[in-house]
């Protein structure tokens, strides 16, 4: 069950989801809806591979790898279907190939759930050292519209793209 926090107003979030708009999230070369939620359970098997991931039409905005909670943004607009990487390394990490984000993740596997936006990535940065976080708190890519794009777990790393 999802409860809704508007900025100003009354509401909490719950414990898994929450959503509310959040005003960086429309700066960002990625298009985002405003929507955003916490999510600790939902399940997706891509290419034969079962994970945690965002719901349908979300990316990974943060993570909390060690309580399994990914903080999912709602995209505007997707490309495709999402599929599954195994091995494509930049900046040092596991990432999605260049132009797609993160949707799920299986750690212990280092398995990513990628999927294209509607709209174009255009920059890329690492996040971490000091890691950027939010008041759950769990690690999250920057202000200003980043989705996750790559992640390395044992240096507390993102790539974070726009």
């Amino acid at each position: 069950m999802a409860a809704l926090t508007v900025l100003g107003g009354c509401g909490g979030p719950s414990e898994t989801v929450e959503e509310e708009f959040d005003m960086e999230l429309a700066k960002s070369s990625l298009t985002f809806t405003g929507a955003v939620l916490n999510d600790a359970g939902t399940q997706c098997t891509v290419n034969g591979s079962t994970m945690h991931c965002c719901p349908t039409g979300y990316a990974m905005i943060g993570a909390h790898v060690t309580n399994n909670v990914f903080k999912c943004a709602q995209l505007s607009s997707t490309i495709g279907a999402r599929y599954l990487d195994t091995g494509t390394i930049r900046n040092g990490m596991h990432a999605c190939p260049y132009g797609s984000v993160m949707v799920g993740l299986n750690a212990g596997s280092n398995l990513l759930a990628c999927q294209r936006p509607g709209t174009t990535i255009v920059t890329e940065y690492v996040d971490g050292n000091p890691a950027t976080t939010d008041g759950y708190p769990m690690h999250v890519c920057g202000p200003g519209g980043y989705a996750m794009s790559g992640i390395n777990v044992g240096s507390n790393l993102y790539n974070c793209a726009k």
